[in-house]
């Protein structure tokens, strides 16, 4: 893949970013997904468990900035162990997850006997690398999907959230502004400083100061917003950072009580509604 393709980050910040989209996809396939890596018990990274049979599915997590592809998986002993002794065991192979492309992250899943027979290959040195043909690569990437995408209504609620994060963290000088459109077609979002988030569109100079978004409730898998594609997985958190990083520097003067209040009532409220969600013009 291209390198000026990929977004700089640590090894921390990569695998945060890889079990945050695993946690996305268990939930899009009906299961429910717990992120294990600070059990002190724990032998893998994730537990999905299905909420209707019960089962539980027991996944470690390779996660890749690229693509990965050809390369062997290179697994500390640790790893070997747990999938060779946990039921229902699955190697997740999150690929490109350092792309700007949310389309670009998929997960291949290397379960059962196929698992295991790359297992019983594995080359035993002071770390254990486990052969990965190009062959088994490519049929497990054919066979892999994305996260559902999400709606333009989930996506205001998803920024409300990560607007009542910042608020949380003590940035009460950043206003979320929500509207309709002049021809009701489309809601307007605006994130930014208090002193530049307008109740309208704003001047042209002022979009460069402010996370900006015009939207349908079109159901997409990434939205362009805070100088970024925002994929359908980002939990609140991850956007409010983005948020961060797109606008002016601000302080988390803790100064604005009743406005913080006021948002996270209104996210408390919220519903599918998109009404719900609008600010007073």
């Amino acid at each position: 893949m291209d390198a000026k393709k990929l977004i700089t980050m640590s090894n921390r910040e990569v695998e945060d970013r890889a079990i945050a989209y695993v946690i996305a996809y268990e939930k899009a396939a009906g299961r429910e997904a717990t992120d294990t890596r600070g059990e002190r018990s724990a032998q893998v990274d994730v537990v999905s468990t299905d909420p209707v049979t019960g089962q539980e599915r027991h996944i470690e997590i390779k996660a890749y900035g690229g693509d990965g592809r050809g390369e062997d998986l290179w697994l500390e002993p640790s790893q070997v162990r747990a999938l060779e002794e946990v039921p229902e065991p699955h190697l997740y192979l999150v690929t490109n997850v350092r792309s700007i492309d949310p389309e670009a992250i998929r997960i291949l899943d290397l379960g059962g006997e196929q698992l295991q027979a790359r297992l019983r290959v594995k080359k035993h040195r002071e770390y254990y690398s486990v052969p990965m043909p190009v062959a088994i690569y490519d049929a497990l990437r054919e066979a892999s999907t994305t996260p559902a995408g999400i709606t333009g209504t989930e996506f205001i609620r998803r920024v409300l959230e990560a607007v009542v994060v910042l608020h949380e963290r003590g940035y009460h000088g950043i206003r979320y502004v929500a509207v309709y459109a002049p021809t009701g077609l489309s809601v307007r979002v605006f994130v930014g400083r208090r002193s530049e988030v307008p109740d309208r569109h704003p001047d042209d100079d002022v979009l460069d100061r402010v996370a900006y978004l015009s939207l349908d409730d079109a159901v997409e898998p990434a939205r362009e917003f805070a100088g970024a594609m925002i994929p359908a997985w980002w939990t609140p958190v991850m956007i409010a950072d983005q948020i961060l990083a797109r606008i002016p520097p601000v302080e988390p003067t803790a100064d604005d009580l009743a406005y913080a209040k006021r948002l996270s009532a209104m996210l408390e409220d919220a519903d599918e509604n998109v009404r719900s969600l609008m600010t007073e013009e």
